[in-house]
């Protein structure tokens, strides 16, 4: 990846790092923290190549404090060693009042996690750092002298 890319790249995440720290800053801010419950566990293998993948997502049901309906969470995929939950666990969910539908689990880590990724990838893209993990040569013409 030549210095052009690194560079424009580095722009898209530290755009991505503002954007997602400024979501997380309106949760945590604004946010209304309502306890909820596992209610299932869905579990995916996957295979690539030769190696398995397992992974898992929990499905909570919380109830906004103004009343209203109880409504459903779906957490992203993720492996076991991340928070696996089981059927049952109460889960502290956290979402804000206008939009009681797009909540998340409240955590503090997955909450500044993506911004700071994000952040590190668009400072190594700002400073050229940047590359493809393989570095292939790409040929568009061969004569027959060679």
């Amino acid at each position: 990846m030549g210095r052009g890319w690194s560079l424009l790249f580095g722009i898209g995440f530290l755009v991505g790092a503002a954007w997602a720290s400024q979501r997380s800053l309106e949760y945590r801010r604004h946010g209304v923290v309502v306890e909820g419950e596992v209610v299932k566990v869905d579990a995916r293998v996957t295979r690539d190549g030769s190696s398995l993948s397992y992974s898992e997502r929990a499905v909570v049901r919380y109830t906004p404090s103004n009343g209203g309906p109880a409504r459903t969470l779906e957490f992203h995929w993720a492996t076991p060693l991340l928070g696996g939950h089981e059927p049952g666990e109460r889960v502290r969910v956290r979402y804000l009042p206008d939009e009681a539908d797009a909540a998340r689990e409240d955590s503090l880590l997955f909450d500044w996690l993506l911004p700071v990724v994000l952040a590190c990838l668009g400072l190594a893209g700002l400073t050229g750092r940047l590359r493809w993990s393989r570095h292939e040569e790409h040929v568009l013409w061969r004569s027959s002298d060679n």
